[in-house]
């Protein structure tokens, strides 16, 4: 037992340090998102310029996406990302404080804490296999403040730069904007004839002109001209959690490490309760 405890003590403290600076790391890409934008403009691009080609080529919009602060489109996840940060960095040093210095409270709340956070992983991993409705709904939600290409609001913004990157439309197909009485179905002022059935940024080659025939990818929809039955949500998903060579090592090693580490912390703390020194 003290071979293994010195084994799961040792193990504790290195993994620990290494989650320490993920932490740090984590904290410093939250502050990035949000202070230094110049950092990860360049990702964008491809969203941006042809965000900011179509609004030329059509004239709805006078602004320049250039001079638009992303790190206040990007308040929320970077806030999320910091707090993570800085919740796993003071996490990794309970147990690696509790696991050097043997100090037995720390241990104690470690291995709950891991343990808590496994078992609502694991729900919330079921949930999001499950039932995916859930995540749709939420992002449905911001869709009701769509107000369509030429808007410079934080949550058009946001939508324009996702379905135009990832060459999809709303969370399931282009019929969820319909949920959204924000979007500006008649975007051309000297053109009120023309009336939108998906928005803009659905479509696969977005307009070069003020004509009506530019805007035919919009006005009808048709699966030649239009992202729109590609949902955003699917065309995300499959890039990452739905992708089986990325989700099933990255979910079972995270998995795997959590249970280690409380197994580790509980085989420490039963070898300094019998007295037994673990190395």
């Amino acid at each position: 037992m003290s071979c293994f405890s010195g084994v799961a003590r040792l193990l504790l403290v290195i993994i620990n340090i290494v989650f320490m600076l993920l932490g740090l790391v984590i904290t410093a890409l939250g502050l990035v998102l949000r202070y230094g934008e110049v950092l990860y403009r360049p990702f964008l691009k491809v969203g941006i310029n042809e965000l900011q080609e179509v609004l030329d080529n059509t004239k709805m919009a006078t602004f320049k996406v250039e001079d638009i602060n992303f790190g206040e489109v990007l308040v929320s996840l970077s806030i999320g990302l910091i707090i993570g940060g800085l919740v796993l960095f003071s996490l990794s040093f309970l147990g690696c404080c509790g696991a050097c210095c043997k100090f037995e409270f720390f241990l104690y709340l470690y291995a709950i804490v891991i343990g808590v956070a496994f078992v609502a992983e694991v729900i919330g991993i079921g949930l999001l296999y499950g039932m995916p409705s859930l995540v749709k709904d939420k992002a449905k939600t911001s869709m009701s403040m769509y107000k369509g290409i030429a808007s410079s609001e934080v949550y058009s913004l946001a939508w324009n730069v996702i379905m135009i990157q990832f060459q999809c439309c709303g969370v399931d197909s282009y019929r969820d904007f319909n949920e959204s009485n924000a979007w500006e179905k008649h975007p051309i002022p000297n053109n009120p004839s023309l009336t939108l059935q998906t928005p803009i940024a659905c479509c696969k080659t977005l307009p070069s002109g003020t004509l009506h025939s530019d805007f035919m990818c919009a006005i009808q929809y048709n699966s030649l001209t239009s992202n729109g039955e590609m949902g955003c949500y699917d065309a995300v998903w499959k890039a990452s959690f739905g992708n089986p060579a990325i989700a099933v090592p990255v979910l079972l090693v995270c998995a795997l490490i959590q249970i280690v580490f409380v197994l580790s912390a509980i085989s420490i703390i039963r070898a300094e309760n019998r007295g037994v020194s673990p190395i």
